[in-house]
């Protein structure tokens, strides 16, 4: 009998803190890490009109942290590029308006026949963010325990 694989833990609804610079980082990383180009056209502009979609007080020095969990970010963030045309682009191939394309170990599509997928790239943001604060509470679960008890 196949036992189905448990949930990572990592994808549970509790809560942690991000910033506005965090999420604008981790997109900047996955959109490069998902171009076949060096970087996608237009980086500088698809991070100011994500950076503008974010609900935030930018009045305020403490606007731009806010609370989320991963399984409300990765929907946050999908969301947000519906605001961003210059991310909404890259989801398009330079040429052609290709929906298939056959890959094979000896051969690849050409880069301009390619395209960022943008349910991929928000789960990656989600994913790449929600790792690095679980991560920062268990360190600071390590520092806060008693010596000895870990």
């Amino acid at each position: 009998m196949i036992e189905m694989q448990k949930k990572p833990e990592i994808w549970d609804d509790s809560t942690f803190l991000t910033t506005v610079d965090e999420l604008l980082g981790a997109l900047a990383q996955w959109a490069v890490q998902q171009t076949p180009y060096l970087c996608p056209d237009d980086l500088q502009q698809g991070l100011e009109e994500f950076n503008l979609a974010i609900p935030y007080d930018r009045t305020s020095c403490y606007g731009c942290i806010f609370e989320t969990s991963c399984k409300g970010l990765i929907p946050f963030v999908r969301d947000l590029f519906e605001a961003c045309p210059t991310i909404l682009a890259w989801n398009s191939p330079k040429i052609g308006q290709h929906t298939r394309a056959f890959y094979s170990r000896n051969s690849q599509p050409q880069a301009d026949y390619a395209f960022i997928d943008l349910d991929a790239l928000a789960r990656n943001i989600a994913h790449s963010v929600t790792v690095s604060n679980k991560y920062n509470q268990a360190q600071e679960a390590l520092r806060e325990a008693p010596r000895g008890q870990v």
